[in-house]
Protein backbone atom coordinates (compact mmCIF):
# COMPACT_ATOMS: atom_id res chain seq x y z
CA UNK A 1 0.00 0.00 0.00
CA UNK A 2 2.77 2.50 0.73
CA UNK A 3 4.39 1.54 -2.86
CA UNK A 4 1.19 2.80 -4.48
CA UNK A 5 0.80 6.14 -2.44
CA UNK A 6 4.52 6.73 -3.36
CA UNK A 7 4.16 6.44 -6.49
CA UNK A 8 0.75 8.10 -6.63
CA UNK A 9 2.63 11.16 -4.74
CA UNK A 10 5.62 10.71 -7.49
CA UNK A 11 3.13 10.79 -10.05
CA UNK A 12 1.57 13.82 -8.59
CA UNK A 13 4.33 15.97 -8.35
CA UNK A 14 5.34 14.95 -11.73
CA UNK A 15 2.46 16.16 -13.41
CA UNK A 16 1.99 19.10 -10.98
CA UNK A 17 5.58 20.29 -12.48
CA UNK A 18 4.94 19.65 -15.50
CA UNK A 19 1.98 21.76 -15.66
CA UNK A 20 3.67 24.62 -13.89
CA UNK A 21 6.76 24.66 -16.19
CA UNK A 22 4.35 25.10 -19.06
CA UNK A 23 2.51 28.44 -17.17
CA UNK A 24 6.49 28.95 -16.72
CA UNK A 25 7.47 29.27 -20.01
CA UNK A 26 4.17 30.97 -21.18
CA UNK A 27 5.20 33.90 -18.61
CA UNK A 28 8.90 33.62 -19.44
CA UNK A 29 8.12 34.61 -23.39
CA UNK A 30 5.33 36.82 -22.46
CA UNK A 31 7.84 38.93 -20.62
CA UNK A 32 10.79 38.79 -22.84
CA UNK A 33 8.23 39.85 -25.55
CA UNK A 34 6.71 42.85 -23.67
CA UNK A 35 10.04 43.79 -22.18
CA UNK A 36 11.37 44.10 -26.07
CA UNK A 37 7.92 45.34 -27.39
CA UNK A 38 7.80 48.56 -24.89
CA UNK A 39 11.72 49.06 -25.62
CA UNK A 40 10.67 49.43 -29.04
CA UNK A 41 12.98 46.40 -30.24
CA UNK A 42 10.93 44.78 -32.42
CA UNK A 43 13.16 43.29 -34.30
CA UNK A 44 13.99 41.54 -30.88
CA UNK A 45 10.35 41.32 -30.07
CA UNK A 46 9.29 39.64 -33.07
CA UNK A 47 11.59 36.43 -32.32
CA UNK A 48 9.15 35.86 -29.56
CA UNK A 49 6.47 36.28 -32.51
CA UNK A 50 4.50 33.84 -34.23
CA UNK A 51 5.25 34.74 -38.51
CA UNK A 52 2.31 36.77 -39.22
CA UNK A 53 2.69 38.77 -35.53
CA UNK A 54 6.14 39.74 -36.13
CA UNK A 55 5.32 40.98 -39.20
CA UNK A 56 2.58 43.10 -37.55
CA UNK A 57 5.64 44.85 -35.35
CA UNK A 58 7.83 45.26 -38.99
CA UNK A 59 4.95 47.52 -40.24
CA UNK A 60 4.54 49.19 -36.58
CA UNK A 61 8.28 49.84 -37.07
CA UNK A 62 8.04 51.18 -40.25
CA UNK A 63 5.64 53.56 -38.85
CA UNK A 64 7.89 54.88 -35.73
CA UNK A 65 10.71 55.17 -38.01
CA UNK A 66 8.76 57.78 -40.16
CA UNK A 67 7.96 60.10 -37.38
CA UNK A 68 9.91 63.43 -36.78
CA UNK A 69 13.37 62.53 -35.06
CA UNK A 70 11.88 64.64 -31.75
CA UNK A 71 8.64 62.84 -31.79
CA UNK A 72 10.34 59.15 -32.29
CA UNK A 73 13.14 59.68 -28.92
CA UNK A 74 10.29 61.29 -27.19
CA UNK A 75 8.08 58.05 -27.80
CA UNK A 76 10.96 55.69 -27.46
CA UNK A 77 12.27 57.48 -23.85
CA UNK A 78 8.60 57.73 -22.49
CA UNK A 79 8.16 53.52 -23.60
CA UNK A 80 10.95 52.36 -22.24
CA UNK A 81 9.78 53.49 -18.60
CA UNK A 82 6.41 51.64 -19.24
CA UNK A 83 6.42 48.03 -16.55
CA UNK A 84 4.41 45.07 -17.18
CA UNK A 85 3.53 42.41 -15.01
CA UNK A 86 1.49 39.07 -15.66
CA UNK A 87 -2.07 39.08 -13.80
CA UNK A 88 -3.05 36.08 -15.26
CA UNK A 89 -2.32 32.93 -17.34
CA UNK A 90 -4.64 30.94 -18.55
CA UNK A 91 -4.10 27.88 -20.78
CA UNK A 92 -6.83 26.53 -22.88
CA UNK A 93 -7.58 23.47 -22.12
CA UNK A 94 -7.16 20.49 -24.90
CA UNK A 95 -5.57 23.06 -27.12
CA UNK A 96 -1.87 24.67 -28.08
CA UNK A 97 -2.94 27.80 -27.16
CA UNK A 98 -2.92 30.57 -23.80
CA UNK A 99 -4.26 33.86 -23.07
CA UNK A 100 -2.60 35.97 -20.83
CA UNK A 101 -3.54 38.86 -19.04
CA UNK A 102 -0.77 41.97 -18.40
CA UNK A 103 -0.94 45.32 -16.47
CA UNK A 104 1.19 47.98 -18.00
CA UNK A 105 2.16 50.18 -15.25
CA UNK A 106 2.76 54.04 -17.14
CA UNK A 107 5.61 55.92 -15.74
CA UNK A 108 5.10 59.31 -13.14
CA UNK A 109 1.55 58.14 -12.94
CA UNK A 110 -0.30 55.83 -10.40
CA UNK A 111 -1.85 54.02 -13.22
CA UNK A 112 -2.25 50.66 -15.06
CA UNK A 113 -4.10 49.94 -17.78
CA UNK A 114 -5.05 45.43 -18.41
CA UNK A 115 -4.72 44.45 -21.29
CA UNK A 116 -4.40 40.76 -22.56
CA UNK A 117 -2.52 38.51 -25.43
CA UNK A 118 -3.15 35.03 -27.16
CA UNK A 119 -0.17 32.82 -27.56
CA UNK A 120 0.28 29.62 -29.74
CA UNK A 121 2.64 26.63 -29.34
CA UNK A 122 4.58 26.12 -32.07
CA UNK A 123 7.23 23.54 -32.36
CA UNK A 124 7.09 23.14 -28.80
CA UNK A 125 7.58 27.28 -27.87
CA UNK A 126 5.33 29.49 -27.35
CA UNK A 127 5.13 32.22 -29.53
CA UNK A 128 2.59 35.60 -28.99
CA UNK A 129 -0.03 35.25 -32.05
CA UNK A 130 -2.39 38.61 -31.33
CA UNK A 131 -2.21 41.35 -28.93
CA UNK A 132 -5.64 42.49 -27.34
CA UNK A 133 -7.45 39.51 -28.04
Amino acid sequence: MKKILLSFATLLMLVLASCSGKKGDITDSTMAFLDAYFKIDYSLAGTFCTANMAMELKEKLKGIESLDPVVKNLLVSQSKEIKAEIVAVNRLRGSDSAKVNYRIILPKKNQSIEQTLSLVLENKVWRIAELGK
